[in-house]
């Protein structure tokens, strides 16, 4: 019961605090209306102020945010991260009020410039990034120790934050310690399973070139409206290191 009570106090005030950011009526014309999402605009002809409340194309803040809704046409009602909002049909399009849209993203704020006529939505856009390295000679076991022959793959995904789906419009890219940048692949694997798993690979080769001793790398991830970093813990066993063929040749472990 406390936890119930706690999540819908949390609720509660994040209703209050939007609320509090948006006048009850606006005044603009629809014409002169510009809606801002994360710092982008959301372009639509189905934008538009009635009531003196903002609406915003349902289509279009999907098309920019990665974020997936179901459309009730008989209900007039849109389902979002699980809760149901009411809709307005502008045009053929679903559009909804955007305070309404802004608690049920878990809006961060939302403004409203009565001077440029901008309404400005933003919510966590930050991409969760996650993943491991394995050893392709050893088929694709984990392993923090290599050495020159050795393949190292990349292994990671992308989440959106606001659906919790992998973002597939992601970029991604590994930086590493030696100033090469690697483009990361997404797609299946194993690759001719009827049921595998979707992620971005990219595998590198250790060369007599590549310098002994740790490896220092980070991933980044880029969608058009959001971005994600991962990092390795800074301790040895989550570091890749590169040793000479005969230490491990000499017998030891690789963690």
């Amino acid at each position: 019961m406390i936890k119930v009570f706690k999540k819908k106090a949390a609720s509660l005030l994040l209703a209050t605090a939007v609320a509090a950011t948006l006048p009850a009526v606006v005044s603009a014309n629809g014409a002169d209306l510009s809606v801002m999402v994360n710092g982008m605009a959301l372009t639509s002809s189905a934008n538009h102020i009635s009531g003196g409340r903002v609406y915003v194309d349902l289509k279009s803040f999907s098309s920019i945010t990665g974020m997936n809704f179901d459309y009730d046409s008989k209900k007039h009602t849109a389902m979002i991260n699980g809760k149901e909002i009411n809709v307005v049909e502008t045009k053929g399009i679903p559009t909804v009020y955007i305070k309404n849209l802004a608690n049920v993203v878990t809006a961060n704020s939302l403004t409203w410039n009565g001077k440029t006529h901008t309404a400005q939505l933003s919510f966590k856009s930050e991409l969760v990034v996650l993943g491991d390295i394995v050893s392709q000679n050893a088929g694709c076991v984990l392993q923090n120790r290599f050495t020159v022959g050795d393949g190292i793959v990349f292994r990671m995904k992308a989440l959106n934050p606001i659906t919790g789906m992998l973002a597939e419009n992601a970029t991604l890219q590994v930086h590493l310690g030696t100033g090469e940048v690697l483009d990361m692949q997404l797609g299946q694997h194993p690759p001719d399973a009827p049921v595998g798993e979707m992620f971005w690979s990219v595998n590198y080769k250790v060369t007599d070139a590549t310098p002994k001793g740790t490896l220092s790398y980070y991933v980044t991830a880029e969608t058009p409206t959001m971005k994600g970093e991962y990092k390795p813990f800074q301790v040895v066993p989550s570091l890749i290191t590169i040793v000479a063929p005969e230490s491990l040749a000499t017998g030891e472990q690789a963690n």
